[in-house]
């Protein structure tokens, strides 16, 4: 009773729902030949518990089949008079309606309706079949590489016959073979070892520690296994004095800031800029080198700028060399200054009639000529329109270079490298000046040179009095035109060759840099003049003597041009001096 009464009941429900599972089936695409997933079936165990599932569900289904008729109705009165416990036939009797009405609403509904109006949710379809188009892409691109390799590993030829043609170009592990193949076989008997390995990284650093407690010259025995690149910045520049020069005159050139605040580690971009220029330089240096080397036939040849001992005697060479530059910077500026063409930016300045004719050119001549007075043997020409802007370094670099060659003398290679390389380095500021490199916007030269130029620098009260006097003589500058203009050029001219004439005497007699060079070359020319040779030099081309911008040809007019000099230079170099400057007279 308990079986007819419960248990049937509850298996009817559940055939119920089975009946309602595969009507489900059949409305869904495909869920019904799940017997397809038999070829999945690996191994005889397999197979066979497959096979008597599909049997199972072959007797389900007949037994499903064969009742047809529609099942009869529980007579709930009859089971009232045979369960004395009403409680239990009542949940079951409310459990059965529940569930029969569920079947019901189920069943009366039509699904493959409702499934069609389920348009929501394609977008994430669509996005998975891409996304899978897209992997598929992938992997046919992984199959035809891994097709290509094995196709280049199988066509690679024996170890003997390994070669560098372009199928060691193409393949990485061959690469690899052929680089570390005689660093790690021992039937090559190599003692070369690997760059790339751990025991070689020590060895460096044994060795640099040793060098570093034998070297340092503090007498210094503990180190505390601190290398010399991790100690600070400064302690590595106490000691590589060269690096700190380069270093430094790279910072002050490519920010113009002041060398107070020179990092304590530059930016890594700085540091590849620094080789790039160095190797440059290094290529120009060593092609002259090969050049003479080659046509000398001598023993040994050395780099130009470089000393023939540079361990011992680098310091002292570059110290002069920076010292001779800085004093010929000096002389340059005094010679600007000399006639206030110096932080005159907007002004074009004319000294000579070629200079006229040039200035004249650049707008047709409707500009305005400005004089400063008797005293200053310079002209300066205002084009009209647009105020000029400062040119560029490089551009000023190629316009001195093509002054000098088209003058019949010419910049040593090496030099010529190393300024063209500084002026790049200079013009670079300008990509964080707002286009100018070396002015502020809205800054004028003689704002920014003052900016610059540090209080305790010597020359700073120099600077500061001609700056003041520079502003005080174009507050009071006269306009001229054209015919005044011309009218005073003859005597500009003149003045301007006497005082090019001049300059040589003051420059090579009062700077000591430039003097104590100048009288060995004065005598290295004398003894040739003596001996005869001086010719046969100026005929081969190995000296080229130049004056008003052409070449002396003859060793007694160049004899005598040297003799002169020497004469004259000393008597220059007192009328300079006693001459009184009132802007700096009025600050003592």
């Amino acid at each position: 009773k308990f079986y007819r009464i419960v248990i049937q009941p509850i298996r009817l429900a559940a055939l119920s729902c089975r009946m309602m599972r595969r009507g489900l089936r059949n409305v869904l695409p495909k869920r019904d030949r799940w017997h397809a997933l038999q070829e999945y079936a690996v191994g005889e165990t397999n197979t066979e518990e497959f096979r008597l599932l599909r049997s199972r569900d072959v007797t389900v289904s007949s037994l499903i089949g064969s009742h047809t008729s529609a099942p009869q109705a529980i007579d709930w009165t009859a089971w009232e008079g045979k369960i004395s416990n009403k409680e239990v036939l009542g949940c079951l009797k409310s459990f059965h309606q529940q569930q029969s009405q569920l079947l019901d609403t189920v069943l009366a509904e039509d699904h493959q309706a409702a499934a069609k109006k389920q348009t929501d949710g394609w977008e994430l379809f669509d996005a998975s079949v891409s996304s899978c188009q897209k992997s598929v892409e992938k992997s046919e691109t992984i199959l035809k590489n891994g097709a290509r390799a094995l196709w280049i590993s199988f066509q690679n030829p024996p170890v003997s016959l390994l070669s560098q043609s372009e199928w060691l170009d193409a393949d990485q592990y061959w690469q690899a073979f052929v680089e570390k193949h005689h660093f790690y076989h021992n039937h090559l008997a190599s003692a070369v070892e690997d760059p790339e390995s751990k025991d070689y990284d020590a060895k460096v650093k044994s060795d640099l520690k040793a060098n570093w407690e034998r070297f340092d010259g503090r007498g210094t025995t503990r180190q505390n296994n601190k290398l010399l690149y991790q100690r600070p910045s400064f302690e590595y520049y106490d000691v590589m004095r060269g690096p700190l020069i380069e270093h430094m005159i790279f910072y002050l050139t490519k920010t113009g800031g002041d060398a107070r605040t020179f990092p304590e580690v530059m930016p890594t971009k700085w540091f590849a800029e620094i080789y790039d220029i160095r190797f440059k330089i290094y290529n120009v240096l060593q092609r002259r080198k090969r050049q003479v080397h080659e046509a000398s036939w001598s023993r040994e040849s050395f780099h130009d700028f470089h000393p023939h001992d540079l361990e011992h005697d680098g310091e002292a060479y570059y110290s002069k060399l920076i010292a001779k530059e800085s004093a010929a910077t000096e002389m340059c500026a005094a010679r600007l200054m000399g006639n206030f063409i110096l932080f005159s930016d907007a002004f074009v300045p004319v000294q000579s009639g070629m200079a006229f004719y040039k200035a004249l050119q650049q707008d047709g001549g409707k500009g305005t000529f400005y004089s400063l007075g008797p005293d200053v043997h310079c002209l300066f020409y205002k084009p009209a329109g647009e105020a000029l802007t400062t040119p560029d370094p490089v551009e000023c670099f190629q316009s001195l270079a093509d002054h000098a060659c088209m003058t019949g003398r010419k910049f040593e290679a090496g030099y010529a490298a190393a300024f063209e390389s500084f002026t790049e380095v200079l013009q670079s500021r300008k990509a964080g000046l707002g286009g100018n490199w070396f002015t502020c916007p809205a800054e004028s030269s003689s704002e920014a040179f003052m900016r610059r130029l540090k209080r305790s620098d010597p020359s700073f009260p120099i600077f500061q009095a001609y700056s003041e006097e520079h502003a005080e003589r174009w507050a009071a500058a006269k306009a001229l035109t054209m015919e005044e203009a011309m009218a005073q050029m003859p005597e500009i001219e003149r003045k301007y060759a006497i005082e090019c004439q001049e300059y040589s005497n003051i420059a090579y007699g009062l700077n000591d840099e430039l003097a104590g060079s100048s009288k060995l070359e004065q005598e290295m020319l004398m003894k040739l003049a003596d001996a005869g040779e001086l010719q046969g030099q100026l005929d081969s081309g190995s000296m080229v003597a130049v004056e008003d911008s052409k070449v002396v040809g003859r060793a007694e007019d160049v004899a005598k041009a040297v003799e002169d000099f020497d004469a004259t230079r000393d008597r220059t170099i007192d009328v300079v001096m006693a001459t009184k400057l009132p802007a700096l007279e009025k600050r003592k």
